[in-house]
């Protein structure tokens, strides 16, 4: 499966996750989700701005390579064997064709992938405007951040919307960095200190 995603983000802090969780979101369920990021130990996705992640819900676990387009992200997805997450080297045989295609199209072994870490996330979502209005609460490593998304299906309809209620809510609006991008920051953070 392929699938453009459009989306907006910024990071909030907690008083206004807190805000924003008592108020539009009070009546949102509770969605609890696992990433688990994957490169190469030459870091190969992260520097062609590509991101391998595993994501359990639970339910499912699914495998999904994000690759930035003009405009969005397209994500390809497909369905993973379940011990996937025990190997410490993911070979050839779990990764989804439509996955291992996109690899090789780019030029990246997919032999050598292994898991750094995971980031786990409690999401709440609701409806707004011509979209999907997304608060998470994020904990990875040693840390924790919140975060607004909207994901829209029309960048510059989207774009406005979310500038709006950015305006409309008083939040700072601020450069924010995808979860994988804040993960592998802090990892390297860590991981420069342990050196």
């Amino acid at each position: 499966m392929e699938e453009l995603e459009i989306e907006f983000k910024n990071l909030i802090d907690y008083s206004k996750y807190e805000e924003l969780k008592s108020t539009l979101f009070h009546e949102a369920p509770i969605i609890t989700q696992t990433n688990f990021y994957i490169d190469t130990n030459q870091y190969d996705l992260k520097n062609n701005k590509c991101a391998l992640r595993i994501r359990d819900n639970g339910l499912s676990k699914e495998m999904t390579l994000k690759v930035p387009q003009d405009v969005g992200i397209m994500e390809y997805t497909g369905k993973i064997d379940e011990n996937i997450i025990d190997q410490e080297y993911i070979g050839r045989q779990y990764i989804p064709e439509n996955i291992a295609h996109q690899l090789s199209h780019m030029n990246i072994p997919d032999t050598g992938l292994r898991i750094f870490g995971a980031l786990s996330t409690e999401r709440r979502e609701i409806k707004y405007m011509s979209g999907t209005l997304v608060l998470d609460a994020s904990y990875y490593l040693d840390t924790s951040d919140y975060e607004l998304e909207f994901e829209v299906p029309d960048y510059e309809q989207g774009k406005s919307e979310f500038d709006a209620f950015i305006k409309q809510y008083h939040i700072e609006q601020v450069d924010t960095l995808s979860k994988v991008q804040r993960f592998y920051n802090h990892y390297a953070q860590l991981t420069s200190k342990i050196l």
